[in-house]
């Protein structure tokens, strides 16, 4: 049941201001016809992104790292690719369709933007938001951090399941 709405990152519980993180599990992304998943390690420090994706029914691994002026997607042919963004640089070369700068945020359990209100349950905890016509939704947290985080903007969808969250020195 969503019991309030509340205001932004100050009062949501997050990984807070950590410019070091890293987290493992599951990533699953569809965009209506096709879709694809597989285990996710995300490394964030500062500006700097690495993500490494691991298919194992298909054996398809990729990584794709950047810092916000360019990124390089990494093992779908012999040489790197790159592009300005890696939300364009998904969808050209997987048809994917990924909001990766959003997303750095939604992992850690709040909207990109300042000024977006949370939904919280009955405890308090930040169950939902909408962002850029995304419809973000969290199912489960441990210790203060989401573990399950669902993202939809039809015919879009993107879901995680975080197995671990470690921040780094």
């Amino acid at each position: 049941m969503l019991a309030a709405c509340g205001a932004r990152r100050g009062a949501i519980e997050t990984l807070g201001d950590a410019a070091h993180w890293r987290l493992e599990g599951r990533l699953a992304v569809s965009d209506g016809h096709d879709s694809g998943s597989g285990t996710v390690t995300w490394e964030q420090e500062g500006a700097y992104f690495m993500i490494q994706l691991r298919a194992p029914i298909s054996g398809q691994n990729w990584r794709l790292s950047g810092d916000g002026a360019l990124c390089t997607l990494e093992g779908l042919r012999a040489d790197p690719l790159t592009a300005d963004s890696p939300e364009a640089l998904l969808e050209r070369e997987l048809g994917w369709h990924l909001p990766v700068a959003a997303l750095r945020d939604w992992l850690q359990g709040r909207p990109m933007n300042d000024d977006i209100r949370v939904i919280r349950d009955k405890s308090g905890q930040i169950s939902g938001f909408s962002e850029s016509g995304w419809a973000v939704s969290y199912r489960d947290f441990r210790a203060g951090r989401p573990t399950r985080i669902s993202a939809n903007k039809p015919p879009y969808q993107v879901r995680s399941a975080i197995k671990s969250w470690v921040v780094l020195p």
